[in-house]
């Protein structure tokens, strides 16, 4: 039955892209000091005619098994990049982060993917930032170091993802041109638990200070994880506690509460 279900779902996943059955719902971050929103971190999720609506944990790695996450990889920074610039136009001045795989990184057309969407939606480079994991970081960190390196050319921001899980090491950590550090919600969830807890948190938002790179916590739940993390001075933030990802209607909705009513 297992078998039969994933098989399934590939041949599924060879047609969503054609069939539209993909779309993006937008989490808020925020700026921590002034609790006013920054940017949106774009997500994609799959619209199965039959499952309903499928999370990427359930699909991404498929997606790259198959060889379809290059295609889909693209078609979610396009995406991206044509509704940030719509805000923008719309004004909401918001910045637009975009998840990447290892495999999208891995490749030569890396950059020219992010140069079209940039070029074909007009959206300022400077509000786009790539989040790619701590592991992806390091699966080939000589030829990454060089593709980021290049994506920083282009005035795109670089963020590294769940933070803290993986096994970069501080030598490498400075020589890719990173302009924020993701920590990850398992830290954040022990926060309120054990000092150790606070005490990890507050080294890895010192090590951000330390290089001159912003941190941003995810996963914040707790109005108590809010406050050490205010007193830890970190940077920025998304989780629960702010909004949970939201779809288009509810999103545009957000900002003009937020960003609409602070114009007018």
């Amino acid at each position: 039955d297992a078998v039969q279900s994933r098989m399934e779902l590939e041949m599924d996943l060879r047609d969503a892209l054609q069939n539209d059955e993909f779309f993006l719902v937008y989490q808020p971050t925020f700026d921590l000091r002034t609790m006013s929103p920054t940017g949106m971190e774009a997500l994609i999720r799959w619209n199965h005619s039959v499952r309903g609506v499928v999370q990427p944990d359930d699909f991404i790695p498929l997606l790259e098994e198959i060889g379809l996450i290059g295609e889909v990889g693209r078609w979610v920074l396009k995406e991206a990049c044509r509704q940030g610039a719509a805000w923008h136009a719309a004004g909401y001045p918001v910045g637009m982060a975009v998840n990447v795989s290892a495999l999208q990184l891995d490749t030569d057309e890396f950059l020219t993917d992010i140069q079209d969407a940039l070029t074909a939606s007009g959206f300022d480079p400077s509000t786009l930032t790539i989040e790619i994991t701590e592991t992806a970081l390091m699966s080939n960190a000589e030829e990454t170091a060089v593709r980021l390196t290049a994506v920083k050319q282009l005035g795109v921001r670089i963020a590294i993802d769940d933070f803290g899980t993986g096994y970069s090491s501080l030598a490498y950590l400075q020589r890719f041109p990173v302009d924020a550090l993701k920590i990850d919600r398992s830290f954040i969830s022990r926060l309120t638990q054990d000092q150790e807890g606070e005490t990890l948190i507050r080294t890895l938002v010192q090590l951000g200070k330390s290089l001159s790179i912003e941190t941003l916590a995810e996963g914040i739940e707790e109005s108590s994880e809010l406050s050490l993390l205010k007193e830890e001075e970190c940077d920025s933030g998304q989780g629960f506690l702010f909004a949970r990802p939201l779809d288009l209607a509810a999103c545009e909705s957000f900002l003009h509460d937020w960003i609409g009513s602070d114009s007018d």
